[in-house]
């Protein structure tokens, strides 16, 4: 199956440099074998301008676009755990540590996850050749698109339907 959601710019391009290899969500809306595609959200400039200068990196080198579906990845294994257990299972593979540093990253883990949460692996990242903006899915869609927050295959919507068969089609690089 295939899903598109929205991530923070900041855990995209920890994912596409690899220094993230868990998505932590609070259902279990992927499985083993699927593909998640990312539409890149703003998230706090703050926080990616501070995470970028730690990797010796400007806001001129990343490698996604606010506003587009820059790439992917495969989803791995899946995991579900209370708070502590996905908390010493992610906190070094899921960007928050590196981001937040840990007792802000556990602080933000604690107020996403109520009482159990899952952790999916990072398979096979990749970027597309050419993002999909949201001014083109205005053009072949008909739709405004501000901010996605979950969408998949199994939807009834011919919109997204024809999105997701153009995504699987792009050209990618796998990292």
């Amino acid at each position: 199956m295939e899903h598109i959601i929205a991530l923070h710019q900041v855990y995209s391009e920890l994912i596409f440099r690899g220094l993230k290899s868990v998505e932590i969500r609070k259902k279990r809306i992927f499985s083993e074998g699927d593909t998640v595609f990312l539409y890149i959200a703003r998230g706090n400039p703050h926080v990616l301008r501070d995470t970028l200068r730690r990797l010796g990196l400007s806001e001129e080198q990343t490698l996604t676009q606010r506003g587009t579906i820059a790439g992917g990845f495969e989803v791995g294994e899946v995991m579900e755990a209370d708070l502590e257990t996905l908390w010493e299972l992610t906190k070094d593979r899921s960007g928050l540590t590196f981001v937040h540093g840990d007792e802000k990253g556990k602080e933000w883990l604690s107020g996403y996850i109520v009482d159990k949460g899952y952790a999916f692996t990072i398979e096979r990242p990749f970027l597309f050749r050419e993002p999909v903006t949201r001014k083109e899915m205005r053009r072949k869609y008909g739709v405004h698109v501000e901010g996605i927050i979950h969408l998949s295959s199994r939807t009834r919507k011919k919109w997204v339907k024809n999105l997701i068969e153009d995504l699987v089609g792009r050209d990618a690089i796998y990292l």
